[in-house]
């Protein structure tokens, strides 16, 4: 898909070019886990440091790791390239207690 849209913006030699270079690859790779990961560490901190954006402490908890899971899944997914799966499913179970605390707890 990336090759795809490479191909038609920059054109057929470029795009080769990406697809067989498997150094570039990897630092593309390294570089977007690294800032995926940079920008879900500021999110957390962000939501566990401001507590004026909710008074609900369960509230709070789930978005700080929510933003702690996704960073895990970038850090070991995208950055590591390891397949390992317990970031996406704490990813997805943190996402889920995003709805249940609001329930239940409200604002």
């Amino acid at each position: 898909m990336i090759d795809d849209l490479l191909a038609e913006i920059f054109g057929e030699a470029i795009s080769r070019r990406l697809s067989k270079s498997r150094r570039l690859q990897l630092l593309m790779r390294l570089g977007f886990g690294l800032l995926g990961t940079a920008l879900f560490a500021v999110g957390a901190g962000w939501f566990l440091l401001r507590t004026d954006l909710t008074g609900n402490i369960a509230m709070r908890l789930s978005m700080v790791s929510l933003f702690v899971f996704l960073g895990c899944l970038a850090l070991f997914n995208v950055a590591l390239a390891r397949p390992w799966r317990w970031p996406g499913r704490l990813s997805v179970l943190s996402f889920g207690a995003l709805f249940v605390a609001r329930f239940l707890f409200g604002p």
